[in-house]
């Protein structure tokens, strides 16, 4: 009897040993490649998609060749990852921010604030670079399309959702359209005229234009709380 209690607490320890094991390896892993993106991160924001190449990822990481590969076997897994990775970032942040969007008098404010938190922020260009670069591979092209689609399309689509709470939901769409192809095409002029001034004169008309959409349809804004 007592062989058999000894023998069964044997296997109990040996199966928690391989599982905190597989555990620690997957922590591991994890760990290794965040430390991989975060370094390719900064490869791209300092050297472009032009400039970018695993060796700098390398350095810049402080790892080995082989822990690179390990993890992504050639450089397009490297730039998917990246690239999905900053969008993911955007994705958690800004549905986030539209589902705490329930003020309606500040509703148009915090779509703005989140449009701009993508676009005017630090990660845009690296995604745009990496967007415009892969045009020369086929392949790269189209999954790096595609996985722009899933990140953007969420995003708006949850601000048309709050949206729609106070109007028609296809106005909604086309407000939630013209808020974020606006802040877009600012962001893109940012890149030979930067003139906060004249976007904070447009953004003041965009409001403007927002409130008076919505009275020619005969919604009043802010809708009052019953």
């Amino acid at each position: 009897m007592n062989t058999k209690i000894s023998s069964n607490k044997q296997s109990d320890k040996a199966d928690t040993d391989a599982v905190n094991a597989s555990r620690s390896q997957d922590e591991r892993s994890l760990e290794m490649r965040s430390r991989l993106i975060s370094a390719s991160i900064e490869v791209l924001r300092e050297r472009g998609f032009s400039g970018f190449s695993t060796e700098a990822v390398v350095h810049n990481a402080g790892v080995s060749r082989g822990a690179l590969l390990h993890h992504y076997r050639h450089k397009r897994d490297l730039i998917l990852a990246v690239h999905e990775h900053l969008y993911q970032i955007a994705v958690d942040k800004s549905i986030e921010g539209a589902q705490a969007a329930t003020d309606q008098s500040k509703i148009f404010d915090e779509m703005l604030k989140d449009a701009e938190s993508f676009f005017l922020g630090e990660h845009f260009f690296s995604v745009l670079d990496i967007v415009l670069s892969a045009s020369t591979d086929p392949d790269l092209k189209t999954e790096i399309l595609e996985a722009s689609q899933k990140a953007r399309l969420p995003i708006e689509a949850e601000w048309v959702k709050v949206m729609s709470k106070y109007m028609p939901p296809p106005l909604a769409e086309n407000l939630v359209y013209m808020t974020f192809n606006m802040v877009r095409g600012y962001a893109m002029r940012t890149l030979w005229d930067s003139n906060a001034e004249k976007y904070a004169e447009v953004t003041a008309i965009w409001k403007t234009m927002m409130v008076d959409t919505l009275t020619r349809e005969d919604i009043d804004w802010p809708v009052e709380q019953s």
